[in-house]
């Protein structure tokens, strides 16, 4: 059975911030690449147990997508992935 992929508004401002960034020197990579990382996590949709746990107590989980993470809760009895933040990997992990 397939989840519904939620991405919170945060996340969205993650990506915006994400793909200004790199459209400062190459506005067609910006465009690809927030396509690749909102494809990537609607991809959750399917087996999103399947990344490790960030933050185990919280049930934050993270999907690598070098050399991003994306963060996101799973909840199993509703069907739904809620996208919390879209994240480069070099910076320190978000605060939940």
């Amino acid at each position: 059975m397939d989840f519904n992929v939620l991405i919170a508004e945060g996340a969205i401002a993650d990506l915006r911030e994400i793909v200004e960034f790199v459209a400062e020197d190459n506005p067609d990579a910006a465009i690809r690449l927030g396509e690749k990382i909102v494809s990537h996590a609607l991809s959750l949709a399917a087996m999103p147990q399947r990344f490790p746990f960030h933050d185990k107590q919280r049930g934050i989980r993270k999907m690598p997508l070098p050399p991003f993470l994306i963060f996101y809760t799973c909840d199993e009895a509703a069907s739904v992935v809620n996208i919390l933040h879209f994240w480069h990997g070099a910076r320190r992990a978000p605060q939940f």
